[in-house]
């Protein structure tokens, strides 16, 4: 076996390669950094769109449901709104009727053995109007008609219940019919103070 020699060339070209390396090297690493701060850019700016779309798509979503209640919210209202006029209108004509049922009722206790009521009309039948007048039409029977007319008209008069209600108590019509007195009592109501 020959041995084998190493050359050594100790020639400025060699040296020139031997400094072309490192400076070789230096820009390689510097394109490694580079290349590295790009794809980690990269993968931040990705990693931010992909939270970014999962968080549109969350409010999206969150936008859908809160939309959906608030029409609902708005069926509700509507809702709400028409029971709660028909609630005022009931309350308001049950008001009305227990004020009227209470002048009945004491309409009645006043109203003497030998009258007997054939109509009650209120005109008009707004409660809230300007004006009203009830107007009652009654018979007497027998021949004391004349004498529990008055009597009746004058207990209407005193009445606290229809006096504090009507301004206006006044016997309208009477005439004969047979052995009966027919006639009208109004009562005038004047709501303008």
């Amino acid at each position: 076996m020959s041995p084998t020699l190493i050359h050594i060339n100790l020639s400025s070209e060699n040296d020139l390669k031997r400094k072309k390396r490192p400076q070789q090297t230096k820009a390689s690493n510097a394109i490694g950094i580079i290349a590295s701060v790009i794809i980690l850019l990269m993968a931040s700016f990705y990693i931010y769109a992909t939270l970014k779309a999962h968080k549109t798509k969350q409010l999206k979503s969150n936008y859908k449901n809160i939309e959906t209640k608030f029409a609902e919210a708005q069926k509700l209202q509507k809702l709400y709104d028409k029971l709660n006029v028909k609630y005022n209108a009931l309350k308001e004509c049950k008001v009305r009727s227990l004020n009227l049922s209470e002048k009945w009722i004491e309409l009645a206790k006043l109203t003497p053995n030998d009258i007997y009521i054939t109509k009650i009309s209120i005109t008009p039948d707004d409660n809230n109007a300007d004006s009203q007048n009830m107007t009652i039409n009654a018979r007497a029977t027998g021949a004391v008609g004349e004498s529990v007319v008055l009597l009746f008209l004058d207990k209407l008069k005193k009445c606290a219940a229809y006096t504090n209600t009507f301004n206006d108590i006044t016997l309208s019509a009477v005439y004969s019919d047979n052995d009966e007195k027919v006639f009208s009592i109004i009562l005038k109501k004047n709501n303008k103070k």
